[in-house]
């Protein structure tokens, strides 16, 4: 933290899903993302479809001066 630029978190994840500013000047990215899990037997087997459950993250990265002051993953709202 502290030396990782906005530039270098277009490079590295893209573009965010959202982006904020706050009145402070710092701005928040998010990152949002979906996973689909399918159930899985001992032996590998990924039985895919009717038991499937998706699981919502957000990435929450924050800037100051467009420099990385901190990060985390977020509990989904609702969830």
């Amino acid at each position: 933290m502290g030396r990782t630029t906005e530039m270098d978190l277009l490079k590295l994840l893209g573009p965010p899903s959202k982006k904020e500013r706050f009145l402070s000047g710092n701005e928040r990215l998010l990152y949002e993302s979906t996973e689909v899990k399918s159930l899985t037997f001992p032996w590998g087997y990924k039985a895919k479809g009717l038991l499937d459950q998706e699981e919502d993250e957000v990435f929450e990265i924050v800037l100051k001066d467009g420099i990385v002051q901190s990060y985390r993953y977020l509990k989904p709202q609702g969830g």
